[in-house]
């Protein structure tokens, strides 16, 4: 019964030690808010163009998508039941992003909708466009942060 007591005492012993030490170390934790921005700042620094940049709001309500541009609000929407790991947010942030770099109009904006009538959301060229750039540009986020 001896050891048994010193065993719990050890482990308790180390359970204090262990929430000690993370008191004081850096938090390697990144919440979805301050990843997608970072990579809204990366991006922009990449490609700058005369534009506001758009406002990045996380959303957990249930959608078919990963993520939205909105051009009338200059919005982008990310949907956290459809995409929640780090690479994931940062491949639809990027995603996103060109969309919002490519619909600069109204017009280009109609035009979206009117290929999407025509090609559906898989086949649309500005999909394939957006799926490809991002999913290139997400490797090099990704290598040029570890």
């Amino acid at each position: 019964m001896e050891i048994f007591g010193y065993i719990i005492i050890g482990i308790i012993i180390l359970y204090i030690l262990g929430f000690i030490v993370n008191l004081f170390l850096p938090s390697n934790t990144i919440t979805i808010e301050e990843l997608s921005n970072h990579v809204k700042e990366w991006f922009i620094e990449m490609y700058p163009i005369r534009k506001k940049s758009p406002k990045i709001v996380i959303s957990d309500e249930s959608s078919d998508y990963a993520g939205t541009y909105t051009f009338y609000n200059n919005k982008i929407t990310l949907f956290t039941q459809n995409v929640s790991d780090y690479e994931g947010i940062v491949e639809i942030t990027l995603h996103e992003l060109v969309h919002w770099r490519e619909i600069t109009s109204h017009s280009k904006d109609q035009w979206y909708d009117k290929q999407l009538k025509e090609y559906g959301y898989e086949n649309h060229p500005q999909e394939i466009w957006c799926r490809t750039v991002a999913a290139e540009l997400t490797k090099h986020y990704i290598k040029q942060r570890v």
